[in-house]
């Protein structure tokens, strides 16, 4: 099943970051990014999420399908909070409420141990 397809996907900001990408993404792939710093590979996924506009080409997402995605730069206020709590808080509020099994279901397949799972952000390597 495809979940996400990019065609001919670019972006320019000033220079261009990347041009021309094509992919398709299925379920139970997995994909890594590996490049330089400053080559595009937060951009890609900001434009995956829906964050950010590319400059040309499309992306066609499955029905229903929601992309998330952990930026960089961790706000100051969620340096407070914990992993488990920061996953749940991305969860529609009356889906946290009653499912919130599911934030024990991702970090589980992360294999995210349970004692960093309570930790505050601040805590964390960022690496």
């Amino acid at each position: 099943m495809t979940l996400i397809n990019i065609n001919a996907l670019g972006v320019t900001l000033g220079d261009p970051l990347f041009t021309d990408l094509t992919l398709t993404i299925s379920k139970g792939d997995r994909i890594g990014l590996v490049a330089a710093n400053g080559r595009g590979k937060s951009t890609l996924l900001a434009c995956l999420a829906g964050d950010f506009d590319p400059s040309a080409g499309e992306i066609t997402r499955a029905p229903g399908l929601r992309v998330g995605y952990v930026t960089q730069n961790v706000p100051e206020a969620a340096l407070s909070q914990t992993l488990y709590d920061t996953v749940q808080a991305t969860m529609p509020p009356e889906q946290a409420e009653y499912e919130s099994w599911r934030v024990d279901v991702v970090l589980g397949d992360l294999a995210v141990p349970y004692e960093v799972q309570h930790q505050p952000l601040s805590t964390l390597s960022g690496g």
